[in-house]
């Protein structure tokens, strides 16, 4: 009797490949995570820049306050009896405050003149004693805005703007002071050698610096109460 023998039976394999949808798809899906996974990097790396600008931009104002503070604190002025008010044909007083404005790069920026015992010894000149210091906003070759400090020991030179004078902050986009007198009033301008402000000197300064860019600016402010000021005249 014969048997016949069954082979076992094999699946059927496909022989064929992808589609080209399916292959669109994953090209498609690819792009999307590469996409994505690039600009978490680029916002990661543009957030880095910017909190690093704004941490350098934040210590350059600290620094800046502190220089000016330390500068005020060590205001001299003419006090009574040596003081008295100036007559027509007087010499103006060495040590008198004058806060006014300057006009640059088409804006109007604060200025301010002082005597005071905070000077800062440069190059090989070591002498020390009294010394007039103004801050003023100064353009720079390009077109960016600095604050400089000007230093000069008495008898003090007419001012002028000098590129030798030290840069206390870059960067600059606004500064303001203002002044407070006895009664609290309050003035953005102050010179104690007029009538306008009865020949006595503020009593604190307010400092408002603005700095960084125009899309990213930053505003800093303090107030610096005076040790030493002249009353009012009588």
């Amino acid at each position: 009797m014969n048997s016949t023998r069954r082979r076992p039976s094999t699946p059927a394999v496909s022989s064929s490949g992808f589609t080209l949808l399916e292959i669109m798809v994953a090209i498609f899906i690819f792009a999307v995570v590469i996409t994505t996974v690039f600009g978490s990097f680029r916002i990661v790396f543009s957030s880095a820049d910017a909190v690093g600008g704004d941490v350098a931009i934040f210590e350059s104002a600290r620094t800046c306050l502190g220089r000016m503070a330390t500068d005020l604190k060590g205001m001299v002025v003419s006090d009574y009896p040596r003081y008295s008010k100036p007559t027509f044909d007087d010499a103006q007083d060495p040590y008198r405050l004058v806060g006014d404005t300057s006009d640059v790069a088409g804006g109007s920026f604060g200025r301010l003149q002082f005597a005071s015992l905070a000077h800062l010894a440069v190059n090989r000149d070591q002498r020390q004693g009294v010394c007039r210091i103004v801050y003023y906003v100064d353009q720079r070759w390009d077109e960016t805005l600095v604050l400089r400090r000007a230093d000069d020991l008495y008898p003090f030179p007419d001012f002028e703007e000098s590129q030798d004078d030290p840069i206390l902050c870059d960067n600059l986009l606004a500064l303001e002071f203002a002044y407070q007198g006895a009664e609290d009033e309050t003035s953005d301008r102050w010179d104690s050698e007029s009538a306008d402000t009865d020949y006595a000197t503020p009593r604190s300064v307010d400092i408002r610096l603005t700095v960084g860019t125009p899309s990213r600016p930053k505003l800093f402010t303090t107030r610096v109460s005076l040790h030493v000021y002249r009353e009012a005249a009588q």
